[in-house]
């Protein structure tokens, strides 16, 4: 699945770590693997490969990555930082 950053939101990194400013809601501060997954949104990895760069990245299985990087995908899914694009 690919996500796209929603209209409205603005983003910045600060010390390696992306803080989201969305309207009518608190900022929100992303750790750092948050931090490394918004990025690759932003990028326009879809799912899949975020999980493969990230695999590579930190040297770790992608089935513990896959698990960490779907649970971050809901949580700004839910949170309307981002959408499902096709």
């Amino acid at each position: 699945m690919k996500y796209a950053i929603c209209k409205g939101v603005l983003w910045q990194e600060t010390d390696g770590e992306v803080v989201i400013v969305a309207p009518k809601q608190d900022p929100a501060y992303l750790n750092e693997s948050g931090s490394s997954v918004w990025k690759l949104i932003d990028k326009g990895l879809d799912e899949t490969k975020i999980v493969q760069q990230l695999s590579k990245e930190y040297g770790e299985d992608e089935k513990i990555i896959e698990k960490d990087v779907s649970g971050i995908i809901k949580d700004l899914l839910k949170n309307n930082y981002i959408k499902e694009v096709k």
